[in-house]
């Protein structure tokens, strides 16, 4: 029997490719609708408390819509490929396809690379559109949705935050430990003339109120004369609690690749240790890349089904396969922030561990 193979850009390849997309677009567009009525449903008691208009709504979830592709691309993509691979196995055609002798590689080459073409997509995306995004739909929340006024100066690397006791200025806040790290507090009279200065190494907050590290205070008297005394880590500096500052926080997704990496940079050069943002500067770049990693699972699990699939199954084995991933990068990205990992490995770890399975599939397959 002659062997058969399927050329970049032949019949079988663009049939394959076209059987994908048109499951994978409205299996997007149906979990980012999805997405978006659950988000409405958990946001619905905030706005109706708030007075929130219409076009308030509206904005926010508008601009948030290019941070939920971002999460559902990697499930729709794995579910889009087992199924399309399933119906064709339900019509028979993967059996008429190796029976001409076409190899399942053969058959996966144009999916792995569409695979790749998605995950491409999807790391421009994060790093042009869900940042501007991410930005937008955390102001017309805190702002136009919550009636707060804008209190914070934020750039890439620092927070300014105009607070009841004067002037803060943040080098970092660490969300996961509820952290103020190199924080200063420039305290000044309602003409503007300062009067004292409170450096402190780190704020913490402990639900009741502020424990300092490290804090001093700098009075100025009238005449010019400065003054210096530590103060206790019980302290009353501040009225503001860790929401008001979580409030004009910039997370991770709110940053491109380089403008963390900036960040982390000037961390560095300040002395600050910056450890927990490394693994979310290697998880920019590894997260994207997760849809073609299951793709490349999907393929050969896909590819031993012979006749008659079940449908429900094949759903069912997707989510099984994007949940698994999510446990193993969950738990790698734990022991990353702890240190047990390096961050490069903590973010990585899933893919690699993923992508041997898929070859090990495609390997054992007959």
């Amino acid at each position: 029997m002659q062997t058969r193979r399927l050329t970049l850009g032949s019949v079988g390849n663009r049939y394959l490719i076209r059987e994908f997309l048109a499951l994978f677009v409205p299996i997007l567009t149906g979990f980012v609708l999805l997405f978006l009525i659950i988000d409405f449903f958990e946001r619905l008691r905030s706005l109706l408390e708030n007075n929130a208009s219409t076009m308030s709504a509206i904005r926010y979830f508008g601009f948030k819509i290019p941070l939920m592709v971002t999460l559902v691309v990697p499930p729709a993509g794995i579910v889009a490929m087992l199924l399309s691979l399933g119906l064709l196995g339900r019509r028979n055609e993967i059996i008429a396809l190796r029976a001409s002798g076409v190899s399942l590689l053969q058959m996966a080459l144009p999916l792995l690379a569409m695979g790749a073409l998605i995950s491409v997509a999807a790391l421009v995306w994060n790093e042009t559109v869900v940042p501007y995004c991410a930005q937008r739909f955390q102001y017309v929340n805190v702002v136009e949705i919550r009636k707060r006024q804008e209190r914070g100066i934020l750039s890439e690397r620092e927070i300014w935050y105009h607070g009841a006791s004067g002037f803060y200025h943040i080098d970092m806040l660490d969300s996961r430990r509820q952290a103020l790290v190199g924080l200063t507090i420039y305290r000044s009279d309602p003409d503007f003339a300062l009067h004292s200065v409170v450096e402190i190494e780190s704020a913490q907050w402990t639900g009741n109120g502020w424990r300092l590290q490290g804090a001093v205070e700098r009075a100025v008297s009238a005449d010019g004369e400065v003054s210096t005394r530590h103060l206790p880590a019980d302290a009353q500096v501040m009225t503001e609690t860790i929401a008001d500052f979580l409030d004009v926080h910039r997370d991770a997704e709110e940053l491109s690749y380089l403008a963390l990496r900036r960040r982390i940079a000037e961390l560095h050069r300040k002395g600050i240790d910056a450890s927990t943002f490394l693994v979310d500067l290697n998880m920019k770049l590894a997260l994207p890349f997760m849809t073609l990693v299951l793709i490349a699972v999907a393929i050969p699990l896909a590819g031993r089904v012979r006749r008659n699939p079940s449908i429900a199954a094949i759903a069912g084995l997707g989510c099984v396969l994007g949940f698994g991933y999510w446990v193993l990068l969950g738990l790698t990205n734990s022991l990353g922030l702890s240190g047990a990992l390096p961050p490069v490995l903590s973010a990585w770890a899933a893919n690699i561990v993923f992508s041997l399975i898929g070859i090990a599939l495609f390997l054992s397959h007959e």
